[in-house]
């Protein structure tokens, strides 16, 4: 197996769901204990968010960097951003490694494809929904139209997750609100729905919804577990 490496804790909640899943596929993988050599960096979220409020990208690129140079001095052969949004600065990051950070844009972009979606509705942080880093990656490798909500409904959405999700709170009144999004992004064409931020298959979890889920913390799972394994 390839060592691994995670930069989590964006949030450490969606984290866990990345470590548990992956111990758990590799052992099913082996048919017994055996489990993945993954190395964590924990980032610290608050300072990130702070910056993100800022617009200061170019210092989040550079933590993040400085964290992907620290798992590549010891071997991981491969990286993961555990994260939607902190793939704002992908390029950045990815340029100052040797080895590869997997894409979750990539992740989720293959998986819509083999559903035979063309437009599909996203939700995500505002820098998510508003930026071209998922949203251009889908449409320029797989063809893929987003939809997202409107002005109010993004600003809305981002309130939800700075001050509930991140520090664990996933209430009713939350998953409310996105059943009614869910709905009227459904009206609007979408043919299934994008969780683009790995808080919200939390949140959605065993939540019934208008437009088949995609579970971006999954796509990302499943690329990562076929890197740990190829040959």
């Amino acid at each position: 197996m390839h060592k691994f490496g995670l930069l989590g804790g964006t949030s450490w909640y969606s984290t866990i769901d990345y470590y548990s899943a992956l111990n758990d596929r590799v052992n099913k993988h082996f048919g017994n204990n055996t489990n993945p050599p993954l190395y964590l960096v924990n980032m610290n979220q608050k300072h990130l968010h702070e910056l993100e409020k800022t617009n200061d990208w170019q210092a989040v690129a550079d933590i993040l960097s400085e964290a992907g140079q620290e798992l590549q001095s010891i071997g991981v052969k491969g990286i993961a951003l555990c994260a939607n949004t902190t793939h704002r600065v992908y390029d950045q990051v990815q340029n100052s490694l040797r080895v590869p950070i997997l894409h979750i844009g990539d992740s989720i972009g293959k998986i819509v494809q083999k559903n035979g979606w063309k437009h599909v509705g996203l939700l995500g942080t505002i820098y998510t929904m508003e930026g071209e880093f998922i949203r251009g990656r889908l449409r320029d490798k797989y063809g893929i139209k987003t939809q997202v909500p409107d002005q109010t409904a993004r600003e809305i959405i981002q309130s939800f997750l700075y001050e509930e999700m991140s520090v664990g709170q996933f209430t009713k009144e939350a998953q409310g609100y996105f059943l009614d999004l869910i709905d009227t992004l459904k009206r609007q064409g979408a043919e299934s729905i994008i969780l683009g931020c790995t808080e919200f298959p939390i949140l959605m979890k065993n939540i019934n919804t208008a437009l088949p889920k995609l579970n971006s913390t999954e796509c990302h799972i499943q690329d990562i577990i076929d890197f740990i394994l190829k040959e």
